[in-house]
């Protein structure tokens, strides 16, 4: 596989597999940071090392899925951080897909969007929390780690 990593902790997927990953981390708490902006995947990523949170970031979403299908439930990520507006597979189509499986639907899913139209995250099937691009990082670290704290406990 194909990746960069800013750490061991935080890693990018450039393809589908997510057979070299650690098995250690898949099966520890993580977020699954979703961009189609490698910028902005690489500043959540450094932000989530930064409080001692492991992260994946994908910036093609066409690989969401091929790369949640190679692992088993107990590897899952603890959330989903989801851009909206990318190409090819939107975040909404994700999200909506996700919700309608009965394999992920259980997934917390953390919409991000600079879209001044999305408001809630109950403007999106399956989202649980909504985080407005440009985002304060307080605010998010605060709602990502309520989260995490949630889906560990």
């Amino acid at each position: 596989m194909q990746y960069a990593g800013v750490s061991t902790a935080s890693i990018f997927i450039d393809d589908k597999s997510a057979s070299t990953i650690s098995d250690q981390l898949l099966r520890s708490p993580y977020v699954l940071v979703v961009d189609d902006d490698e910028a902005i995947v690489s500043v959540l990523l450094l932000l989530l090392e930064g409080e001692g949170l492991s992260g994946i970031g994908i910036t093609d979403s066409r690989n969401v899925f091929p790369f949640l299908s190679q692992l088993e439930t107990d590897q899952f990520p603890s959330v989903i951080l989801l851009d909206l507006m990318m190409p090819v597979l939107s975040g909404y189509e994700i999200a909506s897909k996700l919700s309608q499986s009965e394999r992920y639907r259980h997934l917390p899913i953390i919409i991000m969007t600079a879209d001044g139209r999305v408001r809630s995250a109950s403007s999106v099937q399956g989202a649980i929390d909504y985080v407005a691009k440009p985002f304060q990082i307080d605010a998010l670290m605060t709602k990502l780690k309520s989260h995490l704290d949630r889906s560990t406990s």
